[in-house]
């Protein structure tokens, strides 16, 4: 007689139970290693990335103004509406020039004969402002002065005791050397002062050609240690920016620990950084470096490069590095936490299976073979007499009950799926048409504006045909708001995008409203002679439609108009083209404000 050899139901189920609990423990140990160095490198470079963007913005913030007021300071110059012979009647314009830009350390012009004034933030009380200037003593110390009234010259408060020749200055020499051309001088150290600077500077020429004057804009770069050491960058990592083409040092997040300057106070080169770190990095002079890595000490650092562009051929480098292991010190204590509990659970339900294996396993475990085919239909016919314990009988009613409600309500969910299918469908065609219009009058909004004009410009390119865009101001509109409220003042606005409306030309034309009380108009097809036609119609006609007001005269709303047209070329840029028509509404308002100003047709 034959035995087949027989084993305890428990052990039988217990011990393959438990091999696969273990081996889904040590894959999972596994996998959540790698889940979290992945996951703290992807962390790091999201924080690299994040912290790169604000440092950015931040450098943005600091210099773009600057080739707008070296521009501007320049043309006042030639149109002599700042003074050469007598510098000291501008300090009003440049006073109210660096009131105007916070982050300006100085607003200057410096002349051939070696005069110099400057409206001045000195780099260590930026809070304080005053005139500086060389100019009226024979030694030509650079003295500070206080403001009086009428923002000239008052009481003298400093004197440098050496003579100042802005001559001998990086800002005037580079621009010497490249005259009519915007130009980043050198990076430099302000006299008699432990801080560095950059300016942008200008030389202005006379119509003989010859240097009449020089202008600038300068910042002072100990803002950019201070903006960086507020960051307050975790995980112990760095940040630093350096000049790309010299590699010299600009500014870092922790001057203790990566110094710009040595003892003598000149700048380091990375390459020579006493930092080894530092010193031994590869960093391209060209490209941009994301999502890298870099070994040093036996550490793993994440390494960001971003290229930071000023203009005018000038660029500097932002550098960033994170620690790996500080990143991912936190989450593998969490992965080891989880593991310890993996393994008290493996125990206590290795535990528990033995116990109540012999008696429930077999018959639940057939149950459970059913439903995790998902034959739901075979689960509600699986009958309770065939079971002899009392448990699995009820236990396979249960189940039978519950598989037959769960068809019933995938049936009746499958029903409310394609209903709500149907009403969000709708849905999104409402908000596709909410998101398109402006909330208060009805027309386009500014996005759909943006896009609009994108694409008539690329179409105008291809059909080498013009385009012009009118940008119109209600004018003094918040007087309007003040005298009569807001509830009006949108009356106001709806009643004037109406009228606008309903004198659009043609279906291809668009009105939108471009923020507050201001319109724009694409008008495809159209060149600068006939935009000034609609211009000026939309200007009288609402004039003539004679909207009332109470608060000022003409004692109806107006409309002030600027318009720009052009053929629009791959070479330009089509922001340029709102940006004259912009320009040329605030000529327009300046000028008396109800009429229309031309811009002209050529975009550089």
């Amino acid at each position: 007689m034959l035995f087949t050899r027989t084993y305890p139901l428990r052990l039988v189920i217990i011990l393959p139970f438990s091999f696969l609990f273990f081996i889904g423990a040590a894959a999972f140990s596994v996998i959540s290693y790698q889940n979290s160095q992945t996951l703290a490198r992807s962390m790091g470079q999201n924080f690299a990335r994040e912290l790169s963007q604000r440092i950015e913005q931040y450098v943005s913030h600091l210099t773009k103004v600057m080739p707008e007021i070296t521009d501007a300071n320049a043309t006042q110059v030639l149109n002599g509406n700042l003074s050469i012979a007598q510098p000291q009647q501008n300090t009003p314009w440049l006073l109210s020039q660096l009131r105007q830009s916070e982050q300006l350390s100085f607003v200057s012009m410096a002349f051939p004969d070696g005069r110099y004034i400057a409206a001045a933030r000195p780099p260590n009380s930026p809070e304080h402002i005053e005139i500086a200037s060389n100019i009226f003593n024979p030694e030509h110390h650079l003295i500070g002065y206080m403001l009086d009234s009428s923002d000239h010259l008052g009481q003298a408060i400093e004197q440098v005791k050496v003579s100042y020749d802005p001559r001998q200055r990086p800002f005037m020499q580079w621009a010497l050397a490249n005259p009519q051309l915007p130009c980043w001088g050198e990076i430099y150290r302000y006299v008699q002062s432990e801080v560095y600077g950059i300016s942008l500077s200008k030389a202005v020429l006379d119509a003989q050609g010859n240097v009449i004057a020089v202008v600038a804009a300068d910042i002072a770069l100990n803002r950019l240690n201070q903006f960086m050491e507020k960051l307050n960058i975790g995980y112990g990592g760095l940040a630093f920016l350096l000049e790309q083409q010299s590699g010299k040092l600009i500014a870092s997040s922790n001057i203790q620990r990566i110094p710009v300057k040595a003892a003598d106070g000149n700048r380091f080169l990375l390459k020579q950084h006493p930092i080894p770190l530092l010193r031994n990095l590869s960093i391209s002079q060209q490209d941009n470096l994301v999502d890298s890595h870099v070994i040093a000490d036996g550490k793993h650092y994440l390494l960001e490069v971003k290229q930071i562009k000023l203009g005018e051929q000038q660029s500097w480098q932002l550098v960033v590095l994170l620690p790996v292991d500080q990143i991912a010190a936190p989450i593998m204590q969490q992965v080891k936490v989880t593991l310890f509990i993996t393994l008290l659970l493996l125990l206590l339900l290795i535990f528990i299976g033995a116990q109540l294996a012999r008696k429930i396993a077999r018959p639940i475990e057939n149950i459970a073979q059913i439903a995790s085919n998902n034959e739901l239909q075979k689960l509600t016919e699986n009958p309770s007499k065939h079971h002899q314990y009392v448990e699995v009988s009820h236990l396979a009613t249960s189940l039978a009950t519950l598989a037959k409600a769960q068809l019933d309500s995938i049936h009746t969910l499958e029903q409310q799926v394609s209903k709500r299918t149907l009403e969000l469908q709708k849905a999104n065609q409402r908000l596709t048409t909410l998101s398109e219009q402006d909330a208060l009058t009805g027309i386009a909004n500014r996005r759909v504006f943006d896009r609009c004009l994108v694409s008539e410009w690329q179409q105008a390119i291809a059909e080498n045909s013009p385009l012009s865009v009118i940008v119109c101001d209600i004018d003094h509109f918040k007087s309007f708001n003040d005298y009569y409220g807001h509830q009006a003042g949108d009356k106001a606005l709806q009643a004037v995008a109406q009228h606008l409306q309903a004198h659009v030309r043609h279906s291809s034309d668009l009105l939108a409203r471009y923020g507050g009380e201001e319109f724009a108009l694409i008008l495809p097809n159209t060149d600068a002679a006939q935009a000034a036609k609609i211009a000026e119609n939309l200007r009288q006609s609402l004039f003539a439609a004679a909207i009332p007001r109470a608060d000022l005269a003409p004692w109806v709303i107006s409309l002030s108009l600027g318009y720009a047209s052009t053929y629009p070329q791959e070479s330009q840029k089509v922001e340029e083209l709102v940006r004259r028509a912009d320009k040329q509404l605030y000529v327009a308002k300046a000028n008396g404000r109800n009429q229309v100003q031309p811009a002209s047709t050529t975009i550089v």
